[in-house]
């Protein structure tokens, strides 16, 4: 966009200078003064391209600056490790809970399976629930149980 400016200002002031430059009428017969002007001209237009190459430059130093700060960035973030945000960072973390998780379904259905076998009542269906739904089936259990009791003991 600059360079399309300078050139329509250079060739304004071409088509200003040649245009005011002579008389209408006088002949124009002055080479020497025409190949100065010529000279002059065509080092404007050096000292132009000159400029716009140096912007040029200077863009693409700006442009690979940049890149080298987001690669350094990019570096800095892989040595510290990745942020935990990210969802498969996650999995290792994961893995004690389902352990834990696991355990305790576990633990949790052999209780129900010897408090069933010492009382002499109840299914099996219940160590079933213990072992698939863990804390929850068990806090079922002992609701129902306790209601068994009580039933036992007010028909007594």
């Amino acid at each position: 966009m600059k360079r399309y400016f300078f050139i329509t200002v250079l060739m304004t002031m071409l088509v200003s200078t040649s245009a005011f430059s002579q008389r209408p009428g006088e002949f124009r017969g002055r080479p020497q003064e025409d190949r100065e002007h010529q000279m002059h001209l065509r080092n404007m237009e050096l000292e132009l391209q000159e400029r716009e190459a140096e912007l040029d430059h200077h863009r693409r130093v700006q442009g690979l600056g940049l890149e080298q700060r987001s690669i350094d960035l990019e570096h800095r973030r892989e040595a510290q490790g990745r942020p935990a945000c990210c969802p498969h960072h996650r999995k290792g973390a994961m893995l004690p809970f389902l352990i834990v998780c696991f355990v305790v379904h576990i633990l949790v259905a052999v209780w129900v399976y010897k408090d069933i076998r010492r009382r002499n009542s109840g299914s099996g269906i219940w160590i079933v629930i213990a072992l698939l739904t863990g804390l929850l089936g068990v806090l079922v259990y002992a609701i129902v149980r306790l209601g068994d009791i009580q039933q036992g003991k007010s028909s007594k």
